[in-house]
């Protein structure tokens, strides 16, 4: 079994870490156009869903489409079935244009400004809070402060601490001894630069994500390359233009 160490050298080396925040940067779309599709994939968490919606002229009657369609969705949207998504997309649609929602969502200094922020919106609890401004740093490149954010709130990367601390997934682990791990794989990938932009040391962000990966992999849910393998799977199978030559920037550009 690769160690914690080991698996997250390979996750930022090979963009497996967070590849759609590679993809979306390489292909620099227009603004207004990114963040269409920004907020169709924080509801289906399908790259290829998000495409399709983000390059129609009337974007709610797209995403009412791909809802009626039953279109696939990403695991961490598994749910978004049913009255719940109906209520969510419904209160999208009552808010205003998906371009307005987004600045809503993303433009704040903090972390805490910020999850406040997207979940005012049904459909949208902590953990979406926590992907949504962590997208809005990397990716839209806003300027978030994540120093008064916490992982405690989040099963996934707990469980990843308390399986490094303890070599068990179950153990309780405190807050200061959740902060410490955190702390140490800070330390432990200072050797890399955060992704896409590379323009800051890594962070709780990153390693947020190198927990959560990490427990997967290590009790058979995460094949290294899983989530690059299936971003493209969703391209194809939920296809349009835009998600078309989004599959593009998926290789790396030499």
């Amino acid at each position: 079994m690769l160690t914690y160490k080991e698996f997250g050298d390979i996750l930022f080396t090979t963009e497996d870490l967070d590849p759609i925040y590679c993809i979306l940067t390489r292909a620099n779309l227009e603004e207004n156009l990114e963040k269409r599709l920004l907020l169709a994939y924080w509801c289906y968490y399908s790259l290829g869903v998000a495409a399709a919606i983000a390059s129609q002229k009337d974007f709610y009657l797209a995403m009412w489409k791909a809802y009626n369609e039953k279109c696939p969705r990403g695991m961490e949207r598994r749910y978004f079935y049913g009255k719940q998504a109906e209520k969510c997309i419904q209160g999208l649609q009552d808010t205003g244009q998906p371009e307005a929602i987004v600045d809503h969502m993303t433009i704040h200094k903090d972390f805490q400004s910020a999850a406040k922020a997207v979940q005012s919106y049904r459909g949208f609890g902590p953990w979406m809070a926590w992907k949504v401004t962590d997208m809005a740093e990397r990716v839209l490149r806003i300027p978030v402060d994540f120093s008064n954010s916490t992982l405690g709130i989040y099963k996934d990367p707990v469980m990843g601490a308390a399986w490094i601390k303890f070599g068990d997934k179950h153990h309780p682990i405190t807050e200061q001894e959740l902060d410490n791990v955190v702390l140490q794989l800070e330390k432990d990938f200072s050797g890399h630069l955060a992704p896409p932009h590379r323009d800051r040391p890594v962070n709780i962000q990153e390693v947020e994500t190198v927990l959560c990966k990490y427990k997967a992999h290590c009790f058979g849910h995460y094949p290294l390359g899983k989530d690059t393998e299936d971003i493209a799977h969703g391209l194809r199978q939920y296809r349009s233009d835009l998600g078309d030559e989004l599959l593009k920037f998926m290789v790396k550009e030499e």
